[in-house]
């Protein structure tokens, strides 16, 4: 089945290629990035890579519905199973309702293909926007939205539905300062997460054997049974599990001039109900992780950024992220892979600076981070740096000139 809908994604995106000549009333970008990560697993083990993605967006305006789509591929260079096709298509529809209010609902086909080797991350689903947002005041907005999501894995301990309702306020100042408060609360569902036989974990081998593991197995290189990496569950019966979220959160963004802007941010998340379904959970450089989301953690968010408009439309942006978070249902193992009843926490330090340089219908940028992630899983605690650099080109309506 899953293989049908890799073909079916494939015509699918020809298709796009061919309907983005006529589309040109809306809009079509072509982007291509360049990245290099010194840590494509984010892991101690610490594996380099290259990924070169292209990715072909349409946006065909209507006079109420609007045809988005978006095709993309990533190559990974040395680890080229991880290389996947990603495809979405659907409608958008904007409906006023008064002078100062409208409606807004999208639905998208959404779709992830896997090489062989990750085979299992491979996904076909689906993706609903609802929302209202309407002005309280000429310097108030209140906005309602309301997301839900599918996602049917060819390995179907991911398969999943969850959703996030949300309710935000921004008020704009006449000093160019604008205050952004958000309130939402999110539930996502495992179907079936459990294994129907309990996992074996074997003893500790020796580095040669590790590393033959490491060659042959998906898992940020370990295989399901080891005592590193994805560790799923078992659970006599089976059946599903869930984890649901509150969180707020506050900006405060202050323009000094027509060209320097500041901003803080601080959001805390707060797991209310369920836990991680998983033991043991994996984030990949570039990758959509099963295992690991907004849905998986709680903890706190602290942001810092600073944007710059240089002359010749050059826009300069820096951030720094501090992040706490913990893993509720994910243990830490000992030597032999068993749990020992500590809940995995990780701190992290995130440094970003990104450059971009926007001409009618083009442009060009680059970015650097460094992330420092503490964490007392010794398997999760690391540091390293990722570049890229890229460009988008946008033919027919709207274009590279605002950053």
């Amino acid at each position: 089945m899953m293989r049908l809908m890799k073909k079916t994604f494939r015509i699918a995106a020809a298709a796009l290629l061919v309907a983005a000549a006529p589309a040109l009333h809306g809009a079509v970008t072509f982007s291509f990035n360049q990245h290099s990560t010194q840590n494509l697993f984010q892991t101690s083990d610490a594996v380099a890579d290259l990924v070169s993605a292209f990715t072909l967006s349409i946006d065909q305006e209507g006079d109420a519905v609007s045809f988005l789509a978006n095709f993309g591929y990533s190559a990974f260079h040395e680890t080229s199973g991880l290389s996947f096709l990603a495809a979405e298509a659907g409608f958008d529809y904007l409906a006023p309702s008064g002078e100062k209010s409208a409606f807004y609902f999208a639905l998208m086909g959404v779709g992830f293909f896997f090489g062989q080797e990750y085979e299992s991350f491979s996904s076909f689903g689906a993706h609903a926007v609802g929302a209202y947002k309407t002005y309280l005041a000429p310097s108030s907005i209140l906005k309602l939205q309301w997301q839900g999501w599918f996602s049917a894995y060819q390995d179907s301990l991911f398969d999943n539905v969850s959703h996030i309702a949300s309710l935000s306020l921004d008020k704009y100042f006449r000093s160019r300062t604008t205050l952004k408060v958000d309130a939402q609360y999110g539930y996502k569902y495992f179907l079936h997460p459990f294994l129907s036989e309990p996992a074996t974990l074997p003893a500790p081998e020796t580095e040669a054997s590790d590393a033959t593991a490491a060659a042959a197995s998906p898992w940020g290189g370990n295989p399901y049974d080891s005592d590193r990496g994805f560790i799923p569950r078992y659970r006599p019966g089976g059946g599903g599990a869930g984890i649901g979220h509150a969180a707020v959160a506050g900006t405060l963004a202050q323009g000094i001039g027509d060209r320097v802007g500041l901003s803080a941010s601080a959001a805390r998340q707060w797991i209310v109900s369920g836990e991680n379904p998983f033991m043991s959970i994996e984030e990949f450089y570039l990758v959509q992780n099963p295992s690991a989301d907004a849905f998986s953690w709680d903890g706190s968010l602290l942001t810092g950024r600073l944007t710059i408009i240089l002359p010749g439309a050059i826009e300069l942006k820096g951030g720094y992220t501090r992040s706490d978070k913990t893993y509720p249902g994910v243990e830490l193992l000992d030597l032999e892979g068993l749990p020992t009843g500590v809940m995995r926490s990780d701190a992290r330090d995130l440094v970003e600076v990104r450059i971009r340089k926007s001409f009618r219908k083009f442009a060009i940028f680059a970015a650097f981070s460094y992330t420092d992630n503490d964490s007392n899983d010794p398997l999760f605690d690391w540091k390293g740096h990722a570049l890229m650099a890229g460009f988008d080109w946008t033919l027919g309506k709207g274009g590279g000139g605002a950053p």
